[in-house]
């Protein structure tokens, strides 16, 4: 089912007859009061604010009874504000500077006088925001540019304490990847990415490279979300560069390579296997912009564009020097061994394109519309983590992602109508699409294997369908964004009441595809021994449509120093799936899948409220607290529909396979014509698998997909308190305290069972000093279904309350501080302190019920030390701080600093069928009418989040030397990377065996990179 066209044809009609409203507040405001020099209020004063930020040029307002005034919707920038009266003196007030999302308090005092006097004054720029409660980070033009960062979207997290990131970069060799990021425990597939108030967040920030040229300031937005905002991950606001009057742009150059490198390879690295170090292959970076008036005062536009490349060697991972060489006796496909080649190492390579135009008009004196198209040719080129501490692929074991098409356009309108009212609308779309093609090397012949000695994927992908395991062509997404909104703003009151919405849609071209994984088939190896098959349901794609629709109300309400942040918002979410028609694959007939309507269709009153006190009424001091309620998306960023027929199906199954023969060839019926054992295989271990069910074997509740108002969609609350306090002129402390905690969770139960249903074993632990207690322990709390109910399959998705209930709590304090200091000195930064603290021990005792919402059952031990997860604190504490300092004859340094917790440890122990036959006193339930059990079960030998590597330090420098060229200035930049070369393990070999605990992948040594900026 599509979309239904009524909703967008009422997004058109609100965008053209109705205000437009931002997801989160984008540009700036100021305001203050009026006062005479007794001390009374003025209503009726002029206030006036020019910028040449502003194509209009000056933006007017008038104070009301109280003396109070309020000037919004001001973009970034430096700020002349005039108040005027007759009879009174005028007064202006230059060099206020400010920032996207932040409220600058301007206060006046006129003395009496004539017309004609004006006294001008400046003084450096308010730093506390004693109206807002919003917990944000502002990082403007000239800062980015001053400090060693990248400037990818990733990169952010690193200047902001709290915030974590998927990946550690050194220099920019990681490229795009591991761009979304949280904090205060949230979760990162909640991050947003806006521009002109537009979420262009789409497949989690990985395929879309966000030009820095375009970019004129980026606000980071981590606490104390507006009603405009349905989700509180972290909002990442761009405020992108719009022209001028004046031509002016840039060109900016940057560079590395392997010679440019230092080994950080350490004796204990080398006792823990690691022969070489993660290393450059090749980085570079260039790009240019330029912008300007195509009618002065009339219409502006900036252009920018951009190339970079990102590429590295893996350390210990090789590519497959027997690639060509199968082995055993099958006619069709051919199956491989891994023999790594030291002369061919693995590495990434990973490209980006982007051009980008961006036009601002002014219609009329107070029409303006601004709009931006971004175009782009980017690759993950692999997508897949070569240097995985789990399941490690070789080069061939994975995935090319090229990203084609992939765009995004935004757009924006605002009218203020009067100094009171102001009128505000957008409209956006980002479409990406996925083509996950073979490395080369890859035929379309060769048989993706686990060798589970060493936990390497080789020979092709196939860990599942899908994007993330499969190949596949031309799986497009589509987001469409529209919003609306009106405001009303006195200087006591700022009503603003508006909607969006978000139309997100899938489709894909893999009808046909039944080879996305390789005879749609993945074999497990021992020590080259088959031990099991896995069979995929392929051809198989997702089509499918989500509708988001949100409508706010809020009002920031002065009152003396106190100033009132209320608002509620009303989301809905809809999803809805195409009917489909798949024809028959190696082991599935042809299915005919029909369409799913209100899949799932949720609505949730969401509340925000907070409050900022300027505690001593000099705008020096603020007291704020909040308290808000989100929801929670199906799948992050791209919302998908549920219960859609073709992901419910058993789309795989496994085999338990003992190849006696040794011919490589599984001599046994693979498909459901035969689902249990025969030959070398065991049964099926979903006797679904094959079948054509129309509820499919994994379905959800109505509870789930329907439920009561706030009933059936995830959300978390996020309450914070806090004070903002100016030290001294340029220097500002912050600390807060925040808590977020979740609900509505789900569990999966497979109702084809039940508790009786299933054995407990436990597990002798290995003696190992690197173990809890030095191992050699019983592990108990796991279960084996058994043998007479193996296969049986019949899951249904539904809330956590029918079993018991589950929390998940973090607690957590921040300590910032933000300073600035001389011709353009700054530090910024703290100290962060939290954890999560989750658990779902009230259902433990129940095996037939999973925590997360996947078939199978967990190998998670099902005890209190497992079930339930308090980390230390230690875990959750972070250090970051930048530093830009000036020096003289035009010279500059600037530093970032990270002081992180180090990963979690952990221990997959592989029990064989003998060794838990002991306890369990029978074979394992998968070897059901084997005649020989090879069977094992993967068993987490440390509980989760209790053992952590050492911290991570890194420090990155830049020395810069200015260059003054007429109109123009050159930068010349040396960046270090890592500079004290530190060699932090990032992954290690999780599989316990010879290799435990060996390191993947560790922190990139020292690097130097090179670079020129020119602006004029």
């Amino acid at each position: 089912m599509k979309i239904p066209r009524s909703a967008y044809i009422a997004a058109a009609c609100c965008l053209l007859l109705l205000p437009a409203s931002g997801a989160a507040q984008v540009n700036g405001a100021i305001a203050g009061v009026v006062r005479d020099s007794s001390g009374a209020v003025m209503p009726g004063v002029t206030v006036e604010a020019t910028s040449p930020a502003l194509i209009e040029k000056v933006r007017v307002v008038v104070s009301d009874a109280q003396g109070l005034y309020r000037i919004v919707d001001l973009r970034p920038g430096v700020y002349t504000v005039t108040f005027s009266l007759p009879g009174f003196s005028t007064l202006r007030r230059e060099g206020v500077e400010l920032s996207a999302a932040f409220t600058a308090t301007v206060n006046a005092e006129l003395s009496v006088g004539a017309l004609e006097e004006t006294l001008t004054v400046s003084g450096a720029a308010p730093i506390v925001d004693t109206q807002n409660v919003l917990q944000q980070q502002t990082l403007a033009r000239d800062t980015l540019d001053a400090i060693p960062t990248t400037k990818r979207l990733a990169a952010y997290a690193t200047l902001v304490p709290g915030a974590i990131a998927g990946t550690q970069d050194v220099g920019g060799v990681m490229g795009e990847r591991g761009a979304a990021f949280s904090i205060h425990g949230g979760r990162s597939a909640d991050i947003s990415s806006q521009q002109d108030g537009m979420h262009t967040t789409i497949f989690n920030s990985t395929i879309y490279s966000f030009n820095p040229h375009m970019t004129e300031e980026v606000v980071l937005q981590t606490g104390g979300i507006s009603a405009e905002s349905p989700t509180a991950g972290v909002l990442i606001n761009i405020v992108p560069k719009g022209g001028g009057n004046v031509f002016s742009g840039g060109m900016t150059t940057a560079y590395s390579s392997p010679d440019l490198q230092n080994s950080n390879l350490t004796d204990d690295l080398r006792a823990r296997g690691l022969a070489s170090t993660p290393s450059v292959r090749k980085v570079y970076d260039v790009g240019g912009s330029v912008g300007g008036p195509v009618r002065r005062d009339r219409l502006w536009f900036f252009t920018a564009h951009r190339k970079w490349a990102a590429s590295r060697y893996v350390p210990g991972n090789f590519w497959n020097a027997a690639q060509d060489e199968p082995v055993g006796t099958d006619p069709v496909w051919r199956v491989l061994l891994y023999r790594p080649d030291p002369s061919r190492p693995a590495y990434t390579n990973d490209f980006y394109r982007d051009h980008s135009l961006r036009l601002t008009w002014q219609i009329s004196s107070k029409d303006k519309l601004a709009a931006s198209y971004s175009v782009q040719q980017n690759c993950n080129c692999p997508i897949d983590d070569l240097a995985a501490g789990g399941n490690v692929p070789a080069p061939e074991g994975t995935g090319y992602h090229y990203y084609d098409p992939n765009y995004v356009f935004t757009s924006s309108w605002t009218r203020p109508a009067t100094n009171r009212l102001l009128f505000e609308a957008g409209m956006g779309a980002s479409i990406g699409g996925i083509n996950a093609k073979r490395p080369p090397g890859v035929s379309e012949f060769d048989i993706p294997v686990t060798e589970l000695s060493t936990n390497t994927r080789y020979g092709s992908r196939g860990t599942g369908l899908g994007n993330a395991g499969s190949y596949s062509t031309n799986n497009v997404s589509k987001q469409y964004t529209q919003r609306f909104s009106v405001s009303y703003i006195t200087g006591t009151h700022s009503v603003k009441v508006g909607a969006n919405f978000l139309a997100y849609q899938q489709r894909h071209r893999n009808f046909n595809a039944f080879n996305q994984i390789h005879g749609a088939r993945a074999y497990s190896f021992r020590n080259g021994v088959p031990t099991s098959i896995t069979l995929f349901a392929t051809p198989f794609g997702v089509a499918h449509q989500t509708l988001s629709t949100g409508f706010f109300g809020q009002d920031q309400w002065t009152i003396r120093k106190l100033t009132l942040n209320v608002g509620v918002r009303y989301d809905s979410f809809n999803g809805s799936v195409d009917e489909q028609h798949f024809p028959a694959g190696l082991f599935v007939p042809a299915r005919d899948l029909p369409a799913v309507k209100d899949s799932p269709d949720w609505k949730n009153i969401n509340p925000r409220m907070g409050a900022a006190y300027d505690l001593f009424g000099n705008g020096r001091t603020a007291v704020k607290a909040f308290l808000g309620r989100y929801v929670i998306g199906t799948s992050g960023n791209s919302n998908q529909a549920l219960n859609n027929p073709i992901s419910n199906q058993a789309n795989s199954a496994t085999r338990t396979w003992n190849d006696a023969n040794r011919n490589y060839v599984p001599d046994c019926v693979l498909g459901a014509s035969v689902p249990g054992a025969n030959g070398e295989c065991g049964a099926l271990s979903d006797q679904a698998f094959g079948q054509i069910r129309a509820a499919g074997t994994t379905r959800y509740d109505e509870a789930v997909l329907a439920g009561d108002l706030n009933g059936g969609q995830g959300y978390n609350w996020q309450g914070s308190v806090g004070v903002q306090h100016e030290l001294v002129t340029g220097i500002g402390v912050n600390v807060a305290y925040f808590r977020t905690w979740y609900g509505n969770f789900n569990v999966t139960e497979n109702q084809a069972l039940t508790p009786t249903d299933f054995d407990p074993y436990c597990v002798t632990a290995p003696t190992d000093p690197r173990l809890p207690g030095g191992g050699g322990d019983q592990v108990c709390g796991m279960y084996d279904i058994r043998p007479t109910r193996f296969g049986q399959v019949n899951n249904v998705i539904t809330p956590v309350k029918n079993f018991g209930e589950r929390t998940e709590v973090f607690n957590g304090v921040d300590v910032t501080l933000n300073a600035r200091f001389g011709e353009g000195g700054i530090v910024s930064g703290g100290m962060s302190v939290g954890r999560t603290v989750t658990d779902t021990c009230s259902f433990s005792a129940q095996p037939q019920v999973n925590d997360t919402n996947t078939t199978g059952f967990a190998t998670l031990p099902k005890t209190e030390e497992y079930c339930r997860s308090t980390p230390p604190w230690s875990s959750g504490t972070q250090v970051k701080f930048l530093v830009v300092y000036p020096l003289p004859w035009g010279l500059q340094t600037s530093a970032t600093y990270q002081n992180l917790a180090g990963i979690p440890i952990a221990a997959s122990y592989t029990a064989t069928n003998a060794q838990i036959r002991q306890s369990l006193g029978r074979d394992l339930g998968a070897c059901r009418g084997a005649a020989t059990c090879n069977a094992t079960t993967t068993i987490a030998l440390i509980p989760p989040n209790t053992l952590f590597e050492d911290r991570l330090q890194q420090v990155d420098l830049r020395f810069s030397r200015r260059f003054d060229l007429g109109r123009a200035r050159l930068n010349a930049n040396v960046d270090l990377y890592n500079a004290f070369n530190g060699s932090s393990v990032l992954s290690s070999v999780t599989a316990y065996g010879p290799r435990y605990l060996n390191a993947v992948n560790i922190l990139a040594g020292r690097l130097l990179k090179v670079g020129f900026q020119v602006d004029f």
